[in-house]
């Protein structure tokens, strides 16, 4: 019996240890089993996106796994939800940014121009790139009341509109609400609003077309009547400008052209005459005897005279093309586009005429005029000579006895 201990022993050692490996590895699978649902749960978890995070939460049938799962989607549903609403606070602001920077530039390039005209082209074209090249058209209140087409961009627009259109007086009101204009194709979408100056007049309109979006929105409308804005100033100092620039050019006593826009449009025909091969013509004309005018009736009587001459000079010329100035005291000019000396003669006498009939001094007497006429090219082939031949065949009349005309 001593002999077989050792044996047993070993056999019940080798036993239990067989015995304890059938259950490591027992209890190895068990567990491997039933940590596999924490496992994929696990796996879940460490591939998550933001995309997936907004996708449902995935399925298991662990209770563990799920409430684990569960619990995570409900923490990070407020932090997706944030990320969300940062991406369109982003979008916005970048969208914001975008149209502060367009104005920054636009107004920049109000400062390059100061004639009307100039300030609304670039307005139009501005607000055709803010609005990816939607049509623009801006109208302006002319003197009649009627609304002329000053500029437009991409589509067409009628040249004129009615100021008792029921459109224009929604637009002019400062609301188009739902009113379509009778020229806009029902498909196609308006926007409107009226122009304003800097004192806040509303003195034209500005209207958007698209074929591209579908409606115009309350922020575009916002946005338009923002950029209206901040043009009003430009608009306002340009208007100013054209008025100053228009005084400069005018002699305010008689109302016509004054020396400085003679010499300047003078130099323009020549030019364009020259290019054309067209002859044009200038006639010089001085008041006779005018000093004595002043010393008899006093310079208030004088003046009055020189006014009634200015208006009789400008009725004479009947063409687009004429043009009238006072060039000094008592001296005049009329520049005639595309006339010959014959045709410049014959209204010259004309004014003549009508001149010494006209008789608008106090005591009923004639005020005559003596004129010279002078063509070009014929009589001088540039301002400075043509005036010259203008001014020697004034001289001519005046020496031959006045109230005449005299021809280069």
């Amino acid at each position: 019996m001593p002999a077989l201990e050792p044996f047993l022993v070993a056999a019940v050692l080798a036993a239990t240890a067989l015995a304890l490996l059938v259950a490591g590895l027992a209890g190895f699978r068990l567990a491997k089993h039933r940590a596999a649902p924490q496992r994929r749960a696990l796996q879940t978890i460490s591939a998550l996106t933001p995309d997936s995070l907004r996708q449902q939460i995935p399925q298991t049938d662990d209770k563990l796994a799920r409430a684990a799962l569960v619990r995570l989607w409900a923490l990070t549903e407020p932090v997706v939800g944030r990320q969300r609403q940062l991406l369109e606070q982003n979008g916005e602001l970048q969208r914001r940014y975008g149209q502060a920077r367009a104005l920054i530039d636009l107004m920049a390039e109000f400062n390059e121009v100061m004639q009307l005209n100039a300030v609304l082209d670039r307005l139009s074209s501005g607000l055709s790139r803010f609005f990816a090249g939607d049509g623009v058209a801006i109208w302006i209140r002319g003197p009649q009341g009627h609304f002329e087409l000053a500029v437009k961009v991409a589509e067409d627009f009628p040249t004129s509109l009615n100021p008792h259109d029921r459109w224009v007086t929604t637009v002019m009101s400062g609301d188009a609400g739902l009113i379509l204009p009778f020229w806009l194709d029902r498909e196609m979408p308006c926007m409107a609003a009226p122009l304003l100056d800097a004192q806040g007049q509303r003195i034209g309109i500005v209207a958007l077309t698209s074929r591209l979006r579908p409606a115009y929105t309350a922020e575009d409308g916002a946005f338009l009547r923002t950029v209206i804005g901040h043009a009003a100033l430009a608009i306002q100092n340009a208007t100013m400008y054209e008025f100053i620039d228009t005084l400069s050019r005018i002699d305010p006593l008689t109302g016509l052209a004054n020396r400085r826009e003679f010499d300047r449009l003078l130099h323009a025909e020549v030019a364009r005459s020259r290019q054309s091969g067209q002859t044009f013509s200038l006639i010089m004309a001085d008041l006779d005897h005018f000093k004595q005018v002043n010393d008899r009736f006093g310079h208030q009587e004088g003046d009055r005279a020189l006014q009634q001459i200015g208006r009789l000079i400008q009725l004479v010329p009947k063409r687009a093309t004429d043009a009238a100035f006072r060039i000094g005291g008592e001296e005049f000019a009329v520049l005639m586009g595309n006339t010959d000396k014959t045709g410049a003669v014959g209204l010259s006498e004309t004014l003549r005429g009508v001149t010494e009939g006209a008789r608008f001094l106090p005591t009923g007497e004639a005020v005559t005029i003596s004129l010279g006429v002078a063509t070009f090219p014929g009589d001088g082939q540039d301002a400075a000579s043509l005036i010259a031949a203008a001014d020697r065949a004034l001289y001519q009349a005046k020496a031959g006895g006045r109230n005449r005309v005299a021809a280069a």
